[in-house]
C-alpha cells in the first residue's frame, strides 16, 4: 500500500490557518502540516500541535517572509534594506549568483530549529516557503542539517498533467524546479530520506477557484513513488493572510473542500495509507 503525506503549509502564519488546518486534521483529510517559526501565530500553532500530537509537525524553513529567527546583523546575505527576508524572486537571484553566503544559510537555519525546539516541538521533516530550499546553495546546507539529525527533507515537483495549462512564466519556473530537483536527488543520493512522488493543485497551471474530487483524483493518480506528497494550503478566511500570500482565495477553497471530508473517500478509493513525514519510512 502506497503512503500519503498530506502536508499544509504555513502552520503559524496567522490563526485562521491555523484553525483551518486542525479543521482538515479532525476531518481526516490530512496528517502534517509545516510551522513557520516566525508567523505571528508561531506560538498558538504550537499549542495546537501539542494538543493534537497525532498531527506531524515539521519545520518550514523560511527565507523569503519577514524577518530572520537569527539576529539580523548576522545573516545580511539573506535580507533587504529593511532587515526584513528578501522576495523569492531576489533569493533565487542571489543564490544562482553565489550571493548567499553559506555560513549565514545555516546560521539562519538552526536559529529556525532553535525556535521550533523552544515552542516544545520536535519536527517530523523539513520544507520551506516557497520552496525556496530547491536553490542548490540552500538545498545543501538544509540537507546536511537533515541527514545529520536523521530528518527527512521534501523534495517538491511538478506533475505533467493532460488538462494543465500553465502560463509562459510558471513553465519556465517549473522546467528549472525540475533542474534543480535532478541535481539535488543526484547529489544527495541515498544520504536522505525524502517523498518519492509530490503533488499539489498548482500542477493545474491555475489553481482551481472551486477544487473537487476530480482535480485531487487526477493528482492522486498521476503522482507516482511512496512516499507521495500532497501538499496543500488552507486558511478559513482568506482576508486573513491578504498581504502575505497572494493564494488566499485558494487556501480557503482547499479548506472547504478538506473540512468538508471531501479528500477521504479519495484516499480509500486509491488504496492510500495516510501517514506522517515520521511514520512514512517505518517498515510494515
Amino acid at each position: 500500500m502506497r503512503r500519503l503525506i498530506v502536508n499544509a503549509d504555513d502552520f503559524g502564519l496567522c490563526d485562521s490557518v491555523n484553525a483551518a488546518v486542525v479543521d482538515a486534521f479532525a476531518a481526516g483529510c490530512l496528517s502534517s502540516t509545516t510551522l513557520l517559526v516566525n508567523g505571528a501565530a508561531a506560538a498558538a500553532a504550537a499549542v495546537l500541535a501539542r494538543a493534537h500530537p497525532r498531527l506531524g509537525v515539521g519545520l518550514h524553513f523560511n527565507l523569503t517572509l519577514g524577518t530572520p529567527s537569527a539576529p539580523a546583523a548576522t545573516v545580511r546575505s539573506l535580507l533587504g534594506a529593511d532587515g526584513c527576508f528578501a522576495d523569492r524572486g531576489e533569493i533565487a537571484g542571489r543564490a544562482l549568483r553565489g550571493r548567499l553566503d553559506r555560513a549565514e544559510l545555516r546560521r539562519e537555519l538552526q536559529a529556525q530549529l532553535d525556535a521550533f525546539a523552544a515552542l516544545g516541538l520536535q519536527p517530523t521533516h523539513v520544507d520551506s516557503h516557497q520552496h525556496v530550499h530547491a536553490l542548490p546553495p540552500v538545498f545543501d546546507i538544509v540537507a546536511a542539517e537533515c541527514a545529520a539529525r536523521g530528518l527527512p527533507l521534501r523534495q517538491p515537483d511538478v506533475l505533467r498533467l493532460r488538462a494543465a495549462r500553465p502560463d509562459p512564466g510558471r513553465r519556465m519556473r517549473s522546467a528549472l524546479l525540475a533542474l534543480m530537483n535532478r541535481r539535488n536527488a543526484w547529489r544527495w543520493r541515498g544520504r536522505l530520506r525524502s517523498n518519492r512522488g509530490f503533488a499539489s493543485l498548482f500542477d493545474f497551471g491555475a489553481v482551481p477557484a472551486q477544487p473537487a474530487a476530480a482535480h485531487y483524483r487526477e493528482l492522486l493518480a498521476a503522482a507516482r513513488g511512496s512516499p507521495l506528497e500532497l501538499m496543500v494550503h488552507l486558511v478559513r478566511d482568506a482576508d486573513a493572510v491578504e498581504g502575505l500570500t497572494r493564494i488566499g482565495a485558494a487556501a480557503a477553497a482547499e479548506w472547504r473542500f478538506l473540512r468538508d471530508g471531501g479528500l477521504a473517500p479519495l484516499i480509500a478509493e486509491q488504496n492510500l495509507r495516510l501517514c506522517t513525514y515520521a511514520q512514512a519510512f517505518e517498515e510494515d
